[in-house]
């Protein structure tokens, strides 16, 4: 069980993270990580994961990709918050892992 107080802290460390620069998610994993203590089974990391990325959605940060670009550095996925989601754990299930930063996407709040 996670205490919502240090849950509220994380995602709001997060959500400026977002606004600051772009938010990997190795940064996000290390919030699961310590939100969760030593030995939580890899659904229960992937579950409040998509949930810390949910509120990261709500609170206007986007998953999207970086690039080569100085014009565009950062291109935002188009798809809804349930379809990122979906994606993200669509990608992230079949390694029984949480991602690292570079893996799946990055955030930022565009």
């Amino acid at each position: 069980m996670v205490n919502q107080d240090a849950y509220c802290r994380e995602v709001e460390y997060l959500i400026q993270y977002a606004h600051d620069d772009w938010l990997g998610f190795s940064v996000i994993s290390g919030s699961v990580g310590s939100l969760l203590g030593r030995g939580a089974s890899f659904q229960e990391q992937l579950t409040l994961l998509l949930r810390i990325v949910g509120d990261l959605y709500d609170a206007g940060a986007r998953a999207g990709d970086l690039t080569e670009s100085t014009r565009e550095p950062f291109l935002p996925w188009q798809m809804e918050k349930a379809e990122a989601l979906a994606r993200i754990a669509a990608e992230v299930q079949p390694h029984s892992r949480l991602p690292d930063s570079g893996d799946v996407c990055w955030f930022t709040v565009p």
